[in-house]
């Protein structure tokens, strides 16, 4: 009776950790095509955050279902933040350490092949700021979590054996002036080109500058390839201008390569209910996107005039929870029904 007496008096003195805080979230999404074809995707995250007795903060998120690009089924991500910076261990972005360098956006992001989702990896990511000065670094494994290559249903190889890789990227901020260098030792993701031009590659490197004159923002910088067979680009020098005038927002780009190129964004709302947004990107010979977009308290309906020359459109009923959608894609000639429920 002593003896447990004084086990819970110790106990008692002992520093406790705070009760995890937990939270699960998911959804299911079923769509139905005009070919015929129906697809389901589904996706469940946990995600589960302590205050440690020592200030610092532990999370673990867990991705138990494939979400609907397929790169995060029984995948885990682990971090630690505290007054040292904050370290993350798993799923992690390719090629986050290298980007947080390029503050004049010279190199791409890396991203899925045959998609526009960012890529991931399992790896090991470290970041950090004292005194202006950010510090990214991470090593991207050489392998997957399986150690062996895995191929989806489309055939492509998705969470494979990967290039390992080490990432550096530094920022330094001064009022208005921003400097940043990164460096890659190899691919961000071995299913990637590798000649500079889709994401990080292998010895590529990249040095920026950039200046914010108000709305006015100037950047200048350069990469270096290591890769003998290409040819490092020229140095990259844009400016971008935001105006904002009640409910008119205006963005432009300009950039010296390839020769000139330009980009204008411009949104108008008309009332809280109807919007109007359009984009001009000479890059590929002045393409010009148009889209209509009027909101009515559950229903969204949006009509896009894409660059190709075709119009989509869609009408969506929003009941916090579950959502259906209606969809015509029109380069696809394609239309849709999908039911989304998500928690």
């Amino acid at each position: 009776m002593k003896k447990t007496i004084i086990a819970l008096a110790i106990a008692a003195t002992l520093p406790v950790a705070a009760q995890a805080d937990t939270v699960l979230s998911g959804s299911v999404t079923t769509k139905y095509k005009s070919t015929g074809v129906i697809d389901t995707d589904a996706a469940l995250t946990v995600t589960s955050t302590q205050d440690l007795a020592n200030g610092m903060t532990a999370t673990a998120t867990f991705g138990v279902l494939e979400d609907e690009d397929g790169d995060s089924a029984n995948s885990g991500t682990g971090t630690l933040l505290g007054d040292f910076g904050k370290l993350t261990m798993g799923h992690i972005d390719a090629d986050n350490a290298f980007q947080s360098g390029d503050v004049a956006g010279v190199v791409p992001d890396t991203t899925e092949s045959a998609s526009t989702t960012a890529s991931t990896v399992y790896g090991i990511h470290y970041s950090g700021e004292a005194a202006g000065l950010t510090l990214e670094a991470q090593v991207n494994a050489s392998t997957g979590a399986t150690g062996k290559t895995v191929t989806n249903s489309g055939g492509d190889e998705e969470t494979g054996a990967q290039t390992k890789s080490t990432q550096i990227g530094a920022t330094y901020v001064l009022d208005n002036l921003s400097v940043g260098y990164s460096y890659a030792s190899d691919a961000a993701d071995a299913e990637n080109v590798t000649d500079g031009t889709d994401g990080v590659s292998e010895g590529q490197s990249v040095f920026g500058v950039s200046y914010k004159f108000g709305s006015l923002v100037v950047s200048a910088g350069k990469q270096n390839l290591k890769n003998a067979s290409s040819v490092s680009p020229d140095a990259l020098v844009s400016a971008t201008y935001t105006l904002t005038a009640d409910a008119l927002t205006v963005k432009a780009q300009m950039d010296n390569t390839p020769s000139g190129d330009y980009q204008i964004d411009t949104t108008y709302a008309f009332s809280d209910a109807i919007s109007l947004s359009s984009e001009i990107d000479s890059t590929a010979g002045k393409q010009t996107t148009l889209v209509a977009s009027y909101t009515m308290d559950e229903t969204v309906v949006t009509i896009a005039k894409t660059d190709d020359g075709t119009t989509d459109a869609s009408i969506a009923l929003n009941y916090g929870a579950a959502v259906i959608t209606a969809a015509r894609i029109g380069g696809d000639k394609e239309s849709s029904l999908s039911y989304k429920v998500s928690f």
